[in-house]
């Protein structure tokens, strides 16, 4: 995954650098706004300085706050229900400052998907886009947690939820086979989640077959018999068959629960080298070895 956004106007960051000699004629004040009774509390997160020209460059809402029929002559401008790191990110962007998305909570990245549109800036949503389809996914856990959170932003920001939940789609495609598919959405009754497993359940069945990584088959191999020689390549990952105990010790021995790759194939003299193992394993009509694709 990409997690940098890297600017294309490199110089025109240099506008941040105070020592470049131009200065700030404009600072974005981040605050946020709290009631306690009839008392309205504020508190101020941090300032964002820039310069009024390059804000209106990027953006026809600037240009009309600062050039516009009612502009606005004060140089300190509050901005409401957002947070410094948002704000501050939609000036990295604007200035072409590299932005460094590593690190950075889907929820927190909703925050710049909030300001782009209200500051109506369609290249900064090009790019949540593109970071939303690129969120990393270790695990279900991951993969429920993030599909939630684009389900719950969906009315305010379809188009950006629906890259977020079709990339969670894709990774639900890729790591849950069709035959575990439906005890994983049994798993999920009583997280307040259901609906979002159907919804990637639904998203997934209607995504293009997609080959295993590991054994190549649309219909992965996982535990299967791997069968003929010519079935072995290298950096296959591979289970002993634990059936076989005269040749690997009862229930797999020493060898089971273990991912073997194959480093090497011989079809001359029919050998395979597995990493891990001392000696080439002797491919045979027992079939010594399954796929381990998951």
């Amino acid at each position: 995954m990409e997690t940098i956004t890297k600017g294309k106007f490199a110089r025109l960051s240099l506008l941040q650098d105070p020592a470049y000699g131009v200065p700030s004629d404009v600072t974005f004040q981040i605050i946020r706004v709290t009631n306690e009774g009839t008392a309205e509390i504020r508190e101020v997160l941090g300032d964002v300085t820039g310069h009024k020209l390059v804000f209106a460059a990027a953006s026809s809402v600037f240009r009309n706050e600062f050039f516009g029929g009612l502009k606005e002559t004060a140089d300190v401008i509050p901005v409401k229900e957002t947070t410094y790191e948002a704000f501050e990110k939609l000036m990295f962007f604007i200035y072409h400052k590299d932005i460094d998305w590593s690190g950075v909570t889907v929820p927190e990245m909703y925050d710049v998907v909030n300001l782009a549109e209200r500051y109506i800036m369609p290249e900064l949503m090009d790019e949540m886009m593109k970071q939303m389809e690129n969120v990393p996914l270790a695990n279900n856990d991951d993969l429920l947690n993030i599909a939630h959170t684009a389900t719950e932003f969906n009315h305010l920001f379809p188009d950006v939820s629906s890259a977020l939940l079709l990339s969670c789609a894709k990774f639900l495609q890729k790591t849950i086979p069709p035959s575990a598919r439906l005890q994983f959405a049994i798993d999920q009754s009583g997280t307040g989640k259901e609906a979002t497993v159907l919804q990637l359940l639904s998203l997934a069945k209607d995504l293009p077959p997609v080959e295993c990584s590991n054994c190549g088959n649309v219909e992965c191999m996982d535990g299967q018999l791997v069968v003929g020689i010519d079935k072995f390549t290298v950096g296959l990952k591979l289970r002993v068959n634990e059936s076989l105990a005269g040749y690997w010790g009862v229930n797999g021995g020493q060898f089971a629960g273990i991912v073997h790759t194959v480093k090497r194939v011989n079809k001359n003299n029919r050998t395979v080298d597995v990493r891990g193992q001392p000696d080439p394993i002797v491919w045979s009509n027992s079939h010594t070895f399954c796929y381990w694709c998951i």
